[in-house]
């Protein structure tokens, strides 16, 4: 995973490293069990409030994820995705509560996937 990301080689000092944006890196985020992991939990967690309604778990996702409140258009965008997938999921399984969970995880992956979440600034 981390040659993808340009890992400095520890044989060698090195003082800076090179940085390079490439497509595998994007697919790797999208793909790789250990980010599919790290949302499933994300999301297991962020459903485990029964307090929250989705508005303040989607503020909550982005506070943890890029340490900073989601915007507006964020959050109605995310809802949007997540009530699209929702009806996705309902329509292929009888399973309500499996269907959530689903989409609230493919929503943590896109914010891990993110380049906000990637790269520092």
């Amino acid at each position: 995973m981390l040659e993808q990301f340009d890992y400095p080689d520890p044989t060698m000092p090195t003082g800076s490293r090179n940085a390079t944006v490439v497509s595998p890196q994007a697919l790797l985020m999208m793909n790789s069990p250990v980010v599919m992991d790290a949302a499933d939990k994300l999301a297991a967690k962020l459903l485990a409030d029964a307090k929250l309604n989705d508005s303040q778990r989607i503020e909550h996702a982005y506070n943890l994820a890029y340490s900073r409140p989601a915007l507006p258009q964020e959050i109605k965008r995310a809802l949007s995705y997540l009530e699209t997938l929702r009806k996705d999921f309902a329509t292929k399984s009888s399973d309500a509560s499996a269907g959530r969970n689903q989409a609230w995880s493919l929503f943590c992956q896109t914010l891990l996937a993110g380049n906000e979440f990637i790269y520092l600034r």
